[in-house]
């Protein structure tokens, strides 16, 4: 095997060195303009890429972040992201992701009950979580019709189109909360998303709403760890959903892509 297939701890040593040190702030990075013919060897690239790389980073841990929702990781989070890119298994199937497959459907085991839900797998962000629960939606339940707040992220929108689902989108209250009183009186055939923690406001729509449609997804890619905490109340009602996104790298602290879908299965 070629040895840039095999660790090279003084390498990732170097790597891990280079992340700590206090690069200069910079905007932007000096690539070539056509793709070199010759590399610069792996240790050379590291060292020429990491002055732009490492500078140019946005400091999700500063103060000056706070108003964004995405987190800084905590290091075990590196690490393990470097096991998965040694590793780079596939859980498409048993002989490419043996232990690996196993491990999804226990965290599943154990974050499905706090949402209501009976199962689920991780997906690569919440907008393919948002997709896979619309396309179970019309699988399922033989929906026509998303309905949802102006205010949901642009992703239901998306998601409706490239299923062929007609999208309706409902008015919100001055607070960024889906307005009740606007759900159409039939919703034999639609699927209700309903929002817990918006993009603009973080706000959390009325949940007691689901169930009112043929599904309910509840879209809780930023506010879902809110079950996990002594704040869980503020999402009574997302038992009744028939399916729940929850982005991990946000309130969870995981890197990105990292997402969960969970249904309730039966």
């Amino acid at each position: 095997m070629d040895r840039d297939f095999l660790g090279d701890r003084k390498g990732l040593l170097h790597a891990i060195e280079l992340l700590g040190r206090d690069h200069e702030a910079v905007d932007s990075i000096a690539l070539p303009i056509m793709l070199p013919e010759k590399g610069f060897g792996p240790h050379a690239t590291l060292e020429y890429l990491a002055a732009g790389i490492l500078g140019g980073a946005a400091r999700l841990g500063a103060a000056t972040s706070f108003a964004h929702m995405d987190p800084p990781t905590p290091w075990i989070t590196w690490a393990t992201t470097l096991w998965n890119a040694a590793l780079n298994q596939n859980l498409l199937h048993p002989a490419t992701a043996p232990v690996a497959r196993m491990v999804e459907q226990r965290v599943m085991e154990w974050l499905a009950p706090a949402f209501g839900m009976t199962g689920g797998h991780m997906t690569p962000g919440s907008t393919l979580a948002n997709l896979t629960a619309l396309w179970a939606a019309r699988e399922c339940a033989h929906i026509e019709e998303v309905v949802a707040s102006e205010e949901a992220h642009l992703s239901i929108r998306k998601a409706a189109h490239i299923l062929g689902l007609r999208f309706r989108g409902l008015p919100a209250d001055r607070h960024g909360k889906l307005v009740g009183e606007s759900l159409p009186h039939d919703l034999t055939r639609a699927a209700l998303v309903l929002t817990a923690g918006t993009t603009g406001a973080g706000a959390i729509d009325p949940l007691d709403l689901a169930g009112r449609a043929a599904w309910t997804h509840v879209d809780a890619a930023w506010a879902g760890p809110l079950r996990l905490s002594s704040y869980a109340d503020r999402l009574t009602g997302i038992d009744r959903a028939d399916s729940v996104s929850v982005s991990a790298h946000k309130w969870l602290f995981q890197p990105k892509e990292s997402a969960l879908i969970r249904m309730a299965l039966t």
